[in-house]
């Protein structure tokens, strides 16, 4: 479905179904549809991060298509962090207190919990989570 969203799409073009994107980076649905644009973005998010009730989950839905790369994501438990893949697989994972953080932090099978001042920043690596 992401791949379909993202699939440029002439704007002369008239779209029944199907669906697409313009040069523009609009939704090429007719009528025009924001929700489109931003449930793509939002699905994009969630697969790479997922921050709720205090825990932090990394890589929750990693596609295989992306074995690689990195990621700068915000979310509620810890308002900022930066995670390393490598082979499909969390490498690591800086967790970035904005205003001081309890949170637990979840990838695979493995968590930690954290507890860090405002500004204080822990490094998270598959060997951390127990």
């Amino acid at each position: 479905m992401l791949l379909r969203q993202l699939t440029g799409v002439d704007a002369d073009e008239e779209r029944g179904e199907g669906g697409g994107t313009y040069a523009n980076l609009f939704d090429a649905h007719p009528p025009f549809q924001i929700d489109g644009n931003f449930a793509a973005t939002a699905g994009v998010a969630e697969m790479l991060l997922q921050s709720q009730s205090g825990e932090i989950v990394l890589l929750p839905a990693l596609p295989a298509a992306w074995p690689s790369g990195r990621v700068a994501a915000c979310g509620r438990a810890a308002p900022s962090r930066s995670t390393c893949v490598k082979g499909g697989r969390l490498e690591s994972a800086t967790i970035r207190s904005v205003g001081g953080t309890r949170c637990r932090v979840r990838s695979g099978n493995g968590a930690v919990d954290l507890s860090m001042a405002p500004g204080e920043s822990r490094v998270v690596d598959p060997s951390s989570l127990f």
